[in-house]
């Protein structure tokens, strides 16, 4: 090889790797602004619904929680679409500034007791920001860290993707944790809740600056420069990659079901039902979250070696046998069993999650669209609406295994599916 030609190497490689560091931290900032309402459900039902009990309020809040996925598919079509047609990175940059500005307004936005209904209606429009925020970060951040990695490290380099979904989400727990333990004595009308999401704006801030100065993916470039674009990518779809979406689907719904049964409604449940204090519950899920992360790059770089499916495969039967127990075994009641409950079954989530199997699926012209949608898709369908259901499924059946057979059922439906997928982990991306 030329000095030449190993110059233009280290050049690429240097490129790639600044875009993927971007990529991931304004996917931890997206995440922050997504999660930290989760985290502060019991509080926020408070504020925004016009209720005392507690069960109600946390009912409130879940519902308007699964408000932002269900918009899900709408950022997904919208800026998967947008991703395929005019470049990966120019949607990076909008949806941390959509995100950011949603969860900037949360902030500032009155609560029931100041200006009534007004409230919980604005409240539900901003989450509904935040979701298609959400479902174009989704997909096409992935995507995008997906056609940056080097072919050797995709598995380990999507990996990325999840773990910093993790971060992200799990710093919004430390987050409303802390701030919880520092200020909820002086009650919910001092407003300590708002600092959490006003720090939404200086985090988007940073993650517009850097994804601003990133480069194209090389893959979107040549398909640019061979006038190769999908005229419509969401037909294609349908047309040509029927299976593949409905795959897909199964799989990111079981680790979806999964992740806002345990890191979610767990929490939140144990708070409102077992008088669990909101400070040490949420430190107790963002270090499971910490495990989740450290798992994913772990598994990412295994699947490299052994291939995606032996990876996915025993992550997803996994979670066929572990939620049940870990169900019974985290609404006991202490943090030590919240803890195991959450970090096994985050190991399994983060195995599932797989970024590079289900990226490899898609060609390049309808793989924004194709990953956005089928995820967009599965977690407006399943795992927005979890915390949700399985609120409903305790309080109405009084059985409080219910969530951890849910997630069991859908499991056993995604080990269906993957008896047909086939392994990319070996190929080049087409």
């Amino acid at each position: 090889m030329s000095s030449a030609t190993a110059g233009a190497s280290a050049d690429l490689a240097h490129t790639s790797r600044r875009a993927i560091v971007a990529a991931c931290v304004g996917n931890a900032a997206e995440w922050y602004d997504f999660a930290i309402y989760g985290s502060l459900a019991t509080v926020i039902g408070l504020v925004f619904f016009p209720t005392q009990d507690l069960a109600t309020a946390l009912s409130a809040a879940f519902a308007t929680y699964g408000t932002a996925f269900l918009v899900r598919p709408l950022g997904a079509l919208l800026f998967g679409r947008l991703g395929d047609a005019h470049g990966r990175r120019t949607v990076l940059v909008r949806v941390v500034f959509l995100m950011a500005g949603a969860t900037t307004c949360v902030a500032l936005l009155p609560g029931y007791a100041t200006i009534g209904l007004l409230a919980p209606v604005v409240l539900v429009l901003l989450r509904a920001a935040q979701g298609l925020a959400a479902g174009g970060e989704l997909g096409v951040a992935a995507v995008f860290i997906l056609e940056n990695a080097h072919h050797a490290r995709r598995g380990q380099t999507a990996a990325w993707h999840t773990a910093t979904m993790a971060i992200g989400i799990g710093t919004g727990m430390a987050v409303g944790g802390v701030l919880s333990y520092l200020f909820s004595e002086t009650g919910l009308d001092s407003g300590w809740w708002r600092i959490a999401f006003l720090l939404a704006l200086p985090l988007g801030f940073i993650g517009v600056q850097l994804r601003r100065r990133v480069a194209e993916t090389p893959q979107f470039e040549a398909l640019r420069t061979d006038s190769r674009l999908a005229d419509h990518p969401a037909r294609e779809l349908w047309t040509y990659h029927r299976p593949a979406v409905l795959r897909g689907f199964c799989l990111i719904a079981a680790g979806s079901l999964a992740f806002n049964t345990f890191f979610i409604f767990m929490p939140n449940n144990l708070i409102s039902r077992r008088g669990g204090q909101l400070g040490p519950v949420l430190m107790v899920t963002a270090s499971a979250l910490g495990v989740a992360a450290i798992a994913a790059v772990a598994l990412g770089r295994l699947s490299d070696h052994v291939g995606r499916r032996p990876v996915v495969i025993g992550s997803t039967a996994a979670l066929l046998i572990l939620p049940l127990p870990m169900s019974l075994l985290a609404l006991r009641g202490s943090l030590v069993s919240l803890f195991v409950a959450e970090a096994l079954v985050g190991v399994a989530v983060a195995g599932v999650l797989s970024v590079a199997m289900l990226g490899e699926l898609f060609a390049v012209p309808v793989r924004s669209t194709g990953f956005a949608l089928t995820a967009g898709l599965a977690t407006a369908l399943i795992g927005g609406t979890a915390p949700l259901v399985a609120q409903l499924l305790v309080t109405l059946v009084d059985l409080e295994a219910a969530p951890g057979i849910y997630v069991a059922v859908m499991a056993g439906l995604a080990l269906i599916a993957l008896r047909s997928w086939p392994e990319t982990a070996f190929r080049e991306l087409i």
